[in-house]
């Protein structure tokens, strides 16, 4: 049997509701009331018509699930809801056998306000993900029931837990477009092909094949469809069946970010019925360290992105990394690599609109010696760069020196940040604290056509920087790029060799607008001030007030 539409004589829907009012009773005063009052605000053609429907208006009726205060029932109703047709009649029809979903709210005829709370819960636009029709009473139970659109088999909601189902209610009332998510309780047996694939203390995360698949609104059938043997992310949370506020936190932290929508975008919930622990089903997972506190820091910058330009920061395995050199070090404390990403990073592509990878990348690995001794010190490492847009993809390890690793945007050579000198190393890397300005150390083989401009007491020279300087540019994904052959200034410091102290105070009398970085002469090992070149005057280098 198919639903079909019926045109009502009138055009005016207030009319007819007014004539009809005496056509229907739910025999309660109060229920009448509130339905009346529905109906009178009615004035959205969006909407369908809230009713009060005869429990005789429904055949075929089956139950599909229940939960001990809600009983689910499919069922035909005869004459349908009333809806405007925008494509053949112009006007109100009623959809006659229609396929809707009966939510029988046990012992609700004891607490009439209850019965209209749940009501005023649910949305009248046939837009919505679920729609509410009207209400209707089972004669023999007395039981009130809301009588909802079938888009989805609506059991789904029923996951055992009483907070569950109405937070998994709370997200599907919020749907108001076809084409947003749906969320839901997806029962474990649907889950098929599990595999582990990360871990760390509080987390698993399996990789599976959800059989059903995920809600989609199909153009096509005008309805919600699945879409059958979709790969998902499962993603445990251990002993969260303890604490049910840190689940459906875990997930509204996803579901309020670009990157929770984008890239993780979670399906629902499921649990297992062998731990009891509750579980995220994901479109994506992102790979693990196996240290929650890593884990827990990466998601924390995850969940921070409000534009499709930023980069997702992530975990990255080392066997990601093909032609791996070394290219820098400083003591002890840190070596630099060149290396080639062989997955690369994720980027929103904008015709497509979803995120794909920009494979075999070249990057740069900073390696933090003796890191796996203190997360802390790496974390604190990793903030130090997260200001500089593009610069820090995210952070592996090396599995034979169990070293973390910052895995670097090589556009800048990070490798120009390694003296040789840790105190320096450090300064540099605190001047890089800035957005938009990049200070660097700067090899002395870099300069050409060195020349001497003034020699009283204070030698300074021009030169041209081959590489050139680090320039901020909005538009390009990296956000810099080099302005190479550029003429600089430089200016020595005698004997700075012998005071690193004196260097770095040197340094800070000038804005980070004046110059570039450090470099040191081979040859004297005197450190050397890269400043920017606008004239000479007066034997000393001065800037020009409008360059900026």
């Amino acid at each position: 049997m198919f639903p079909q539409k019926n045109p009502l004589e009138s055009s005016n829907i207030l009319n007819y509701l007014k004539r009809n009012l005496i056509c229907w009773t739910s025999r309660n005063e109060k229920i009448d009331n509130f339905i009346q009052e529905m109906q009178l605000k009615f004035n959205n053609k969006n909407n369908v018509v809230f009713e009060w429907i005869p429990y005789n208006q429904f055949n075929e009726i089956k139950e599909t699930d229940k939960n001990g205060l809600i009983t689910l029932y499919s069922a035909i109703w005869k004459d349908g809801p009333i809806l405007f047709d925008y494509n053949w009649y112009n006007g109100y029809t009623r959809v006659s056998n229609k396929k809707v979903a009966l939510k029988c709210l046990h012992n609700s005829q004891d607490s009439i306000d209850f019965l209209m709370n749940e009501a005023k819960m649910y949305s009248t636009n046939y837009n919505a993900f679920i729609t509410l029709y009207g209400i209707s009473q089972d004669p023999d139970t007395n039981n009130y029931i809301l009588v909802q659109n079938n888009s989805i088999n609506l059991a789904n909601w029923i996951s055992g837990n009483e907070k569950i189902n109405d937070f998994i209610q709370e997200m599907q009332l919020k749907i108001m477009n076809h084409y947003d998510d749906v969320f839901e309780w997806i029962p474990y047996n649907q889950l098929d092909k599990i595999k582990e694939s990360g871990k760390n203390n509080f987390t698993t995360v399996h990789s599976a094949i959800w059989k059903n698949g995920p809600l989609f609104y199909s153009d096509l059938n005008k309805r919600y469809i699945r879409e059958p043997n979709t790969n998902v992310a499962l993603k445990y949370l251990h002993s969260s069946q303890n604490s049910i506020e840190i689940l459906t936190n875990e997930v509204k932290k996803q579901l309020t970010s670009i990157f929770g929508r984008q890239i993780t975008k979670i399906y629902g919930i499921s649990q297992n019925p062998d731990t009891s622990d509750y579980i995220l089903v994901q479109k994506n997972f992102m790979l693990m360290s196996g240290d929650k506190k890593i884990d827990d820091f990466i998601q924390e910058i995850q969940l921070k992105i409000n534009d499709y330009n930023d980069v997702v920061f992530e975990w990255i395995p080392y066997n990601q990394f093909n032609e791996i050199e070394e290219i820098g070090k400083n003591t002890n404390s840190i070596t630099m690599y060149s290396a080639v990403w062989k997955d690369g990073r994720l980027l929103y592509n904008y015709q497509y609109q979803h995120y794909t990878r920009d494979s075999s990348i070249e990057v740069s690995l900073r390696c933090l010696h003796n890191s796996e001794n203190s997360i802390d010190f790496l974390i604190n490492e990793a903030k130090k760069y997260l200001p500089k847009k593009g610069v820090l993809f995210g952070i592996s390890q090396n599995p034979d020196t169990n070293d973390y690793i910052l895995v670097q945007n090589n556009f800048m050579n990070l490798a120009n940040f390694i003296s040789g000198n840790e105190k320096i190393d450090d300064f540099i890397q605190e001047m890089n604290n800035h957005k938009d300005v990049v200070f660097e150390w700067i090899p002395y083989d870099q300069f050409d056509e060195i020349e001497e401009i003034d020699n009283d007491g204070l030698t300074v020279y021009y030169a041209i920087w081959k590489n050139g300087p680090l320039c901020y540019v909005g538009w390009n994904f990296d956000r810099y790029t080099r302005d190479s052959s550029k003429m600089v200034g430089l200016k020595y410091l005698y004997n700075s060799l012998n005071s690193v102290d004196s260097l770095i105070n040197e340094v800070k009398k000038y804005s980070t607008y004046d110059m570039y970085g450090i470099s040191q002469n081979p040859d004297t090992n005197n450190y050397i001030l890269v400043l920017v070149w606008t004239r000479i005057n007066k034997n000393k280098i001065e800037y020009a007030e409008d360059w900026w």
